[in-house]
C-alpha cells in the first residue's frame, strides 16, 4: 500500500476515535431516579430548587453544555433523590405569573410583599415579570423572625387574651379536641385563651363559616366581628355567612376555656358567588349593571347623621337598600343616622369611570381616598354623578351616607364612560 495512503487512513481513523471518546465524554449521565418535564418560565436553577440537586448536576445528567439553553417540555433527567423535597424557605408556594400580571398586583392579591417576593426570587427589577415566568411566593405571616406557615397560635395562661402569651406556634388548622387535658405543658388545662391569626385569599362568593366551641369563641374577618359568643358552653355551634370580595382576607378566632373539657374547631365553606350589584340609576330607566369584581363592602352603621357613635358593622353585598321609614339595624334609628362602607374593587381596563348615587338623603363617594362625589346634602330620591380616572386593577372606594328623615334609600353603581 502507499505510505502516504496508509498515513491518511491513519489520521481519518484518529480523528473518528478521538470525536468518539469527546461524544462520549459529553454524553449525559444517564442514572436517574426521576425525570421532570420543564415548565413555561422555568430554569436549570428553579429546577435544581425543586429536586435540591446543583445546576451542575444537572448540565452534566442532561449533557448540556450552556445552562440557558433549556426550553418547556423538555424532559431533564434528576440525578439523585427521588421526590422534590420542600421548597427553599420553610414555608410558601410557587405562582405561575399570567398575561397582565404585575408585581405589586400579585403581592396585593396573595398577600406577600412585593419586596419579599422580589428578595425570593432575585428580582432585581420590579417590572421584570412576564407570563408563563414561577414565582417563589414566601408565607407572609411573620412575628420575631419566624413565619407560620398556617395559623399563628397565641396561647394565655389566662381565660381573657391578657398579657404576653406563654406559647406562640404554627397550628395547621383550629381542629382540637384538648378533654380535660391541655394544649401544650406551658398551658394550664383550665382558664387559658388562644388567639388564632391568618390571612388568607378568597375568590369572591359567599362563604358559610362554622364554629364548635367548649367554651368561649369570637371570629373576626377583616377586624369585623361576626361571632360573639365569649362565654361558658357545653360544645355549642355558631354559623355565619359571609359575602367576600376577591382578595386577601384577615381571619382572626379567639377562644376561651373555663373548666372541664376544651375543644374548638373552625371551618367554612363556599356557598355562591357574590351577585354583581345592579342598581336603577333613574326610576323607568333600564337597570345597567356596573363593570366591577362585585366585591362585598364593610358597612359601619352609626347612630347620629355624623358617622359617630358606632352602633354595629357588618358586611354588605352591594350598596343598594331601600329603608323607607325604617331602621338598617339594631342600634340605629329610623331617621337621623348615618353610615360608611369601603370595599377593595377591582376595575378591569383602565379609563374614565362614572360613579352613581340614587339616594335620600346625603351622599360623598372616595376612590383612593380622593373625594370624586360631594353631595351632603339632602336629595329627594335623586341621582347624584362623579367620575374618576382610574387605572385596571384594585382600587378602594368609600361610601359616605347620611338619613334626615322620612324615607331613606341609597343605591351605588358605576360604569365606564
Amino acid at each position: 500500500m502507499n505510505p502516504r495512503r496508509l498515513m491518511l487512513i491513519l489520521v481519518i481513523v484518529a480523528l473518528l476515535l478521538g470525536a468518539s471518546a469527546s461524544l462520549s465524554s459529553a454524553a449525559p449521565l444517564r442514572s436517574c431516579a426521576a425525570y421532570y418535564t420543564v415548565q413555561p418560565g422555568e430554569n436549570l436553577f428553579r429546577v435544581g430548587l425543586k429536586y435540591g440537586v446543583t445546576v451542575d448536576a444537572l448540565m452534566r445528567a442532561n449533557g448540556i453544555f450552556n445552562p440557558n439553553l433549556v426550553y418547556a417540555g423538555q424532559s431533564l433527567c434528576i440525578p439523585g433523590g427521588t421526590t422534590p423535597p420542600p421548597p427553599p424557605p420553610t414555608c410558601g408556594k410557587y405562582y405561575t405569573v399570567q398575561w397582565g400580571d404585575m408585581l405589586s398586583n400579585i403581592a396585593q392579591r396573595t398577600g406577600v410583599s412585593m419586596y419579599s417576593i422580589m428578595r425570593a426570587n432575585n428580582i432585581i427589577n420590579a417590572n421584570f415579570v412576564y407570563a408563563g415566568m414561577i414565582l417563589w411566593l414566601p408565607c407572609s405571616g411573620t412575628s420575631g423572625g419566624t413565619s407560620f406557615a398556617q395559623w399563628k397560635g397565641e396561647y394565655f395562661n389566662n381565660a381573657n387574651l391578657a398579657g404576653t402569651p406563654s406559647l406562640v406556634r404554627n397550628d395547621a388548622a383550629i381542629n382540637f379536641n384538648w378533654g380535660v387535658g391541655w394544649p401544650n405543658p406551658k398551658i394550664s388545662a383550665d382558664n387559658f385563651s388562644v388567639r388564632w391569626t391568618r390571612t388568607l385569599f378568597f375568590n369572591q362568593g359567599t362563604f358559610h363559616f362554622t364554629a364548635v366551641a367548649d367554651d368561649g369563641l369570637r371570629l373576626f374577618v377583616d377586624n369585623v366581628l361576626l361571632i360573639d359568643e365569649w362565654h361558658i358552653a357545653s360544645g355549642n355551634t355558631y354559623a355565619v355567612d359571609v359575602p367576600l370580595g376577591t382578595g386577601s382576607h384577615a381571619l382572626r378566632v379567639e377562644y376561651y376555656e373555663a373548666t372541664g373539657n376544651a375543644f374548638v374547631s373552625v371551618a367554612w365553606a363556599r356557598t355562591s358567588n357574590v351577585p354583581t350589584p345592579i342598581g336603577t340609576p333613574i326610576p323607568g330607566a333600564t337597570p345597567t349593571p356596573p363593570v366591577t369584581s362585585g366585591g362585598a363592602w364593610t358597612g359601619y352603621y352609626f347612630s347620629n347623621m355624623f358617622l359617630d357613635g358606632l352602633a354595629f358593622t357588618r358586611f354588605d353585598p352591594s350598596i343598594d337598600f331601600d329603608w323607607g321609614r325604617g331602621s338598617p339595624g339594631p342600634g340605629v334609628p329610623k331617621d337621623l343616622f348615618s353610615v360608611r362602607w369601603i370595599s377593595t374593587q377591582y376595575f378591569p381596563t383602565s379609563g374614565v369611570y362614572l360613579f352613581n348615587a340614587q339616594v335620600d338623603d346625603g351622599v360623598r363617594i372616595y376612590v383612593d381616598d380622593n373625594l370624586i362625589l360631594n353631595e351632603w346634602f339632602d336629595h329627594p330620591g335623586t341621582t347624584a354623578r362623579g367620575t374618576a380616572s382610574l387605572t385596571a386593577g384594585p382600587h378602594t372606594v368609600k361610601v359616605e351616607y347620611y338619613d334626615r328623615g322620612r324615607e331613606a334609600s341609597i343605591i351605588v353603581w358605576w360604569n365606564k364612560q
